[in-house]
């Protein structure tokens, strides 16, 4: 298993604002969350199998690639949260 950007960007903005006792930190455990399970769930995502519920399978795949995307928008929002902090 290989680790995603989201997962290490959000683990380390997590530790960092935890030995800084600085605010907003549901920021990084959330894209941490969403990192993980994109990090489970991408290669299914991105496969053509669909299961016997179309529908289901189809409306499932959705969800976990917007948890995807929320993980990739997040690591950009990490950065920034990093950037805030030092400069506030």
């Amino acid at each position: 298993m290989k680790l995603n950007i989201a997962v290490v960007i959000a683990t380390i903005t997590f530790l960092l604002g935890i030995s800084l006792n600085q605010p907003y930190l549901w920021i990084p455990v959330s894209v941490l969350g969403a990192g993980v399970i994109d990090l489970f769930t991408r290669s299914w995502v991105m496969s053509e199998r669909l299961g016997s519920a179309k529908t289901l399978s189809t409306t499932l795949k959705s969800f976990l690639a917007l948890i995807g995307f929320y993980a990739m928008l997040g690591q950009i929002a990490c950065v920034g949260l990093i950037l805030w902090w030092f400069i506030y």
